[in-house]
C-alpha cells in the first residue's frame, strides 16, 4: 500500500469509530524514545522514520511534526504524499495544539491511543480542542487497522538477564531502598515505574527487546513494603528470578500493572509524572491520591557510581581500540582505491567492535554520511540512499557500542580527499566549539542550559547555529540517550560529579556539508575556593580527532593545548593494547600540532 492509501484507510477507521481525526506519536506505553517495532505505527502509516514526531489525520488533511534534526529527512520522506511536513519550532509553523484548535470544531472528536501518549501531552491536546468545543477520546483505532492491513510485529519476548553488582555496584534491593527514600522525601508511598531504562536500572534487568538498546519491555511497581516486576512469563532464568526474590521482588505478568495499581489500598499516595506516564495509566493512578513529581530513578541513574564509572572508563578504552582499527581499515581501503559505500562503513565498524571483549551490539544504527548527506543529522544509509564515498570532502561517522561494561557514543568527521575553504573553516569552528565545552570549568550550580552556551560561542561568532542540543546523557548498558541531564537551551538540571554527557556541536549546511565532533565526558570535582565548589569535565572517549582539516591559526593557545593534551592521553591510554603497526599509526595521528 502507498502512504496515501494507508492514510485514507486510517481516515475511514476514524469515521467508523465516530471520530473526526486521529493522532499518532512515536511513543509507546513506556514513553520510550526508541520503540519496539510493535508500537511504531507512525512510521508504518506515514513512511517517516525519524524520532520525536507527531502525525494528525483529519477528515480533510494530514500533517506530521518533526524537530530540527529531521527537517530535510521529513521533507524527502513525505514528498509525494498528502502529509504536510511541519518543521516544529520554525517561524510560521503552527504547534500541534494550534493545528488541533484550527481543525476541530464544536462536537468533533480527536481519537488517540491513550496508552501510547504521555499524559501531559494528552491534557494539552484536550485543552486545545476544548477551546472550540471539541474533545479528546482515548480509543485505539490504529492497532486493529494495522493488523488488518499489514503484518504488525509482535511484542518482543527475548530472554532476559540480570547484571551483577560487579557491573553496576548495586543489587536490586539496594536500588529499591534508594527509591523508597526518595518517595518518602516526596511525601509519596508508591511509584509505577514505566520507563524501560528505569525498570532496567532498578532491577539490573537487561534483554534484547529493542534494537541497539539492551532493555526489556517491562514495568515495576514499588510501594513501601513490596516491589513487583511486570514481565511476560518465562523470560527470566530460575536463577535470576531467585536473585530478584532475594531482593524482595515478586514477578507478575506484563499486562497486570494497571489492575495491580487499582487493587492497592486507597491510602497509597502515588508519585506521578505527567510527562513520562502514559495517559491511560495516569488516569488509573489518579484514582488514588497523587503527588506530582518526576520518577526519582531518572535522577538516580543519571549519576553513575564509582563501580559504573570504572567500568565505563574500561569500556571506552575497548571502544577506542576498535575505532582506531576501523580508521586504519578505512584509510587503507581508500588508499587502495576500493569503492566504498556508506553502508560498508557500518559493517567495517561492527566487525572491529565485535572483536572486543564484552561486545554486545551497537548502541544505535551507525550514521555514515558522505558529503551533503551529513547535513541530515540522523541520516541513515539504506536502499537507494547509499552514496559512494568519493575522494573529496568529508565522511561523518556517528556510532557507538554496547559492552558488558558500558555504552559508548562517538562521532568523527574524516577528510577523505581535498577540502574546500568552507569545509576547513566549518571543521575548525566545530572543533573550537567542542573544545570549549570539553575544557569548561564551572560552579556546581550550573545547569545544562548554562553550559550549552559554552559550546555555541565559536559558531555563534560566525552566525552559525545547530538545531539540537550540544549533548545528552548516556546510559550504562542501556539507552544511548539518557536524562535528566543534557546540554541544551531548555535543560534546568544542575550538573553533579558522576554525570556523563556527550559533547557534540556541529555545522549542518543543507546540500553542502555536515560536520560533527563528539566525545563523551565525565563530570568531575575541580575543588573549592572562596568562590564556591568547582566542577569540570574529563574525556571518556579516547579516539584521535582528525587534524588535517584544522586551520591551526584559528585556535587559541588554550584550545591548541587542550587538543595536544587530549591526543597525548589517547596515545598513552590506547597504545598498550595495540600492536607495533597500530601504535605507529596512532602516534602519527596524535602528534602535537604547532602554529
Amino acid at each position: 500500500m502507498t502512504t496515501n492509501e494507508k492514510i485514507s484507510a486510517l481516515r475511514e477507521a476514524v469515521r467508523a469509530a465516530g471520530g473526526h481525526g486521529v493522532l499518532l506519536m512515536t511513543s509507546d506505553p513506556h514513553c520510550s524514545e526508541y520503540l519496539p517495532e510493535h508500537y511504531n505505527s507512525l512510521t508504518w502509516f506515514s513512511g517517516f522514520t525519524g524520532e520525536n514526531s507527531t502525525l494528525v489525520v483529519t477528515m480533510t488533511g494530514s500533517a506530521l511534526w518533526c524537530d530540527g534534526r529531521f527537517y530535510v529527512q521529513g521533507d524527502r520522506q513525505l514528498a509525494g504524499t498528502e502529509i504536510e511536513c511541519m518543521h516544529a519550532g520554525s517561524a510560521g509553523v503552527p504547534t500541534v495544539e494550534e493545528y488541533l484548535a484550527a481543525h476541530f470544531g464544536a462536537g468533533e472528536t480527536l481519537l488517540l491511543d491513550g496508552s501510547c501518549v504521555p499524559a501531559a501531552l494528552a491534557e494539552r491536546y484536550a485543552e486545545a480542542l476544548g477551546k472550540n468545543g471539541a474533545k479528546l477520546v482515548s480509543r485505539d483505532v490504529v492497532s486493529p487497522l494495522w493488523e488488518t492491513l499489514g503484518t504488525r510485529p509482535a511484542l518482543p519476548n527475548t530472554p532476559c538477564w540480570l547484571l551483577t553488582p560487579a557491573q553496576t555496584g548495586a543489587t536490586a534491593a539496594d536500588r529499591i531502598a534508594l527509591v523508597r527514600a526518595e518517595l518518602k522525601k516526596a511525601g509519596a508511598t508508591a511509584l509505577a515505574v514505566t520507563g524501560l531504562d528505569c525498570v532496567g536500572w532498578l532491577m539490573n534487568l537487561r534483554a534484547n527487546d529493542l534494537p541497539c538498546t539492551p532493555l526489556a519491555v517491562a514495568y515495576a511497581l514499588v510501594t513501601m513494603d513490596s516491589c513487583t516486576l511486570f514481565l511476560a512469563p518465562g523470560r527470566l532464568s530460575a536463577e535470576d528470578a531467585a536473585a530478584l526474590a532475594d531482593s524482595g521482588v515478586k514477578i507478575e505478568d506484563y499486562t497486570a500493572l494497571t489492575a495491580a495499581v487499582r487493587a492497592l489500598p486507597a491510602e497509597e499516595v502515588f508519585l506521578a509524572d505527567k510527562a513520562s506516564t502514559n495517559y491511560d495509566l495516569y488516569c488509573a493512578l489518579n484514582e488514588h491520591r497523587t503527588v506530582a513529581g518526576a520518577d526519582p530513578i531518572f535522577a538516580l541513574k543519571g549519576v553513575k557510581n564509582e563501580v559504573e564509572l570504572a567500568n565505563l572508563r574500561e569500556c571506552h578504552i575497548r571502544d577506542g581500540v576498535a575505532v582506531v582499527r576501523f580508521e586504519m581499515d578505512l584509510e587503507q581501503a581508500l588508499s587502495e582505491g576500493k569503492t566504498l559505500h556508506e553502508t560498508d562503513i557500518e559493517k567495517m565498524l561492527t566487525r572491529r567492535r565485535a572483536e572486543m571483549p564484552g561486545y554486545i551490539e551497537d548502541s544505535f544504527g551507525t550514521i555514515a554520511a558522505y558529503g551533503p548527506n551529513a547535513a541530515m543529522m540522523h541520516y541513515h544509509a539504506e536502499g537507494d540512499c547509499d552514496s559512494v564515498i568519493e575522494r573529496r570532502g568529508f565522511l561523518l561517522v556517528d556510532n557507538g557500542g554496547q559492552y558488558d561494561c558500558g555504552t559508548t557514543d562517538i562521532t568523527r568527521t574524516y577528510p577523505v580527499g581535498p577540502l574546500t575553504d568552507n569545509e576547513r573553516r566549518y571543521y575548525t569552528w566545530t572543533l573550537q566549539s567542542h573544545i570549549d565545552m570539553a575544557r569548561a570549568v564551572f560552579l556546581d550550580y550550573c545547569t545544562g542550559f548554562a553550559l550549552d552556551s559554552f559550546a555555541r560561542g565559536p559558531l555563534w561568532a560566525h552566525q552559525i547555529n545547530y538545531r539540537c542540543g550540544t549533548g545528552h546523557g548516556v546510559g550504562f548498558i542501556s539507552s544511548v540517550h539518557e536524562g535528566p541531564q543534557s546540554l541544551r537551551p531548555n535543560n534546568a538540571i544542575v550538573f553533579r560529579p558522576g554525570m556523563t554527557i556527550t559533547d557534540e556541536p556541529g555545522v549542518y549546511e543543507t546540500d553542502e556539508v555536515g560536520i560533527r565532533i563528539e566525545n563523551e565526558l565525565e563530570c568531575v570535582d575541580a575543588g573549592e575556593n572562596q568562590y564556591g565548589h568547582w566542577l569540570r569535565f574529563e574525556p571518556l572517549t579516547l579516539v584521535p580527532i582528525a587534524t588535517e582539516p584544522i586551520l591551526v591559526d584559528e585556535l587559541s593557545r588554550d584550545q591548541l593545548d587542550w587538543l595536544n593534551a587530549y591526543h597525548e592521553r589517547v596515545y598513552q591510554t590506547l597504545s598498550p593494547r595495540l600492536n607495533e603497526n597500530e601504535r605507529a599509526w596512532l602516534r602519527r595521528k596524535t602528534a602535537p600540532l604547532t602554529r
